[in-house]
């Protein structure tokens, strides 16, 4: 049985990567005189293309070069490229179309059509991992009416330019986020922005500035120059907008995500932008106190006043009873009477969500950065149960001159 022939293809189909040069370095190889090869070395040198004029004996040269591949391409940039189909035969082709797809690992995008000879094709890299660009020419022979059909494969992998680790801290309401950004291509990358975008329920704030002359600096200076594996961090606090936690319950919420542009080191743009960074919030204490007023500095053994506000975050309400506990060694010691009952006036107890301030006297007996004394709280409405308040704040003590306690 006589096998067919495979039919020729009258057409030719090319794809190159539109992408900007690069640098030639010529290594300069250089020797003395009085040695065997004598000024061989240095003859050479001068001759080759890449080494700049006038100094032959620096690498960096005048000459540009094109990459013979694809090359590596970044996660978040654009992929540029040029599809040419060009006849080498006598005949003539009839009816040339060309289609270009491009398969990611995911999704499978198609773009429209073209009936050129030549043409430009762009697209955002969006995914990591291996694309292939698929293109197909069909045309007719047109001394033989036959229909033709060329395909191609071009693969080529995507790698990540960055990697983005966060870290998260609760202070009080508000959360501390830090953004690690390291840049893992083997070249420097130049960091054109970075922004947090926030969610719809919170604020943030940028601490990667600092004012100076009435103007703000970026605590990295002027250089944004960022070289391969070195990390940068950026600081950023988010305060909600409104009530997030739920007594006694963790919860998780989206706090928003980072925005990144940075520049090659010929200027190509990528872009990447992170998920919904989830932030773990802690559980509402059932008993929550702060100091809403309180003096920076005391006299020593002089009184003096703090304002409290006391929350109740349980599901209940309370009626508390405060005990003023001494230590040994104390700074700060409590005056007035142990033992008293706090609630609100109309009902006789805190309700549950209420607030209420307080206004308790301190007296320093140490000089110095003094914390004040631990305060204990007994709610009498749930079997005497205790809530420690141990880190309430600090003030500083001084001491006065003699002047100052004679004319007292």
């Amino acid at each position: 049985m006589e096998g067919s022939v495979p039919q020729q293809h009258l057409l030719g189909l090319k794809v190159m990567r539109l992408t900007k040069p690069m640098l030639s370095y010529a290594v300069p190889v250089l020797g003395e005189p009085w040695d065997m090869l004598g000024t061989t070395l240095e003859e050479n040198l001068s001759q080759d293309i890449r080494s700049p004029r006038d100094l032959p004996a620096c690498s960096t040269g005048e000459t540009l070069r094109l990459p013979m591949s694809f090359g590596l391409i970044f996660l978040g940039e654009t992929f540029n490229g040029f599809i040419s189909v060009h006849n080498d035969s006598q005949d003539v082709a009839k009816d040339v179309a060309v289609k270009v797809e491009l398969l990611t690992p995911s999704h499978r995008p198609q773009l429209d059509p073209s009936a050129c000879e030549e043409r430009i094709i762009s697209h955002e890299v969006k995914e990591l991992g291996e694309h292939s660009l698929i293109c197909t020419a069909s045309y007719m022979v047109f001394a033989t009416g036959e229909e033709m059909l060329l395909r191609k494969f071009f693969k080529f992998g995507v790698a990540k330019p960055l990697d983005v680790k966060t870290k998260f801290m609760n202070i009080e309401e508000d959360i501390l986020l830090e953004v690690q950004i390291q840049n893992a291509t083997p070249t420097h990358m130049f960091l054109d922005t970075v922004t947090f975008d926030p969610s719809a329920g919170f604020r943030a704030q940028d601490l990667n500035t600092i004012r100076t002359n009435n103007s703000e600096v970026s605590v990295f200076g002027k250089d944004n120059l960022l070289p391969p594996r070195n990390i940068r961090q950026h600081l950023y606090k988010l305060t909600p907008l409104g009530p997030l936690q739920t007594s006694g319950v963790v919860s998780n919420v989206q706090v928003g995500k980072m925005d990144i542009v940075w520049r090659s080191r010929f200027g190509e743009r990528g872009r990447i932008q992170t998920g919904q960074l989830k932030a773990t919030l802690p559980p509402l204490p059932q008993l929550k106190v702060t100091v809403v007023e309180s003096p920076g500095t005391v006299s020593l053994e002089r009184p003096f006043r703090i304002t409290l506000r006391v929350h109740n975050g349980s599901g209940g309400p309370m009626r508390l009873r405060s005990v003023l506990e001494k230590h040994p060694g104390a700074g700060i010691l409590w005056t007035g009477v142990t033992g008293k009952v706090y609630a609100c006036p109309v009902h006789n107890e805190l309700p549950a969500g209420g607030s209420m301030d307080m206004v308790v006297s301190l007296l320093p007996v140490l000089p110095g950065l003094q914390s004040f004394s631990p305060l204990l709280f007994v709610d009498v409405l749930s079997n005497q149960k205790k809530y420690h308040f141990n880190k309430l704040g600090q003030v500083f003590v001084e001491i006065q001159p003699p002047e100052t306690l004679s004319s007292a």
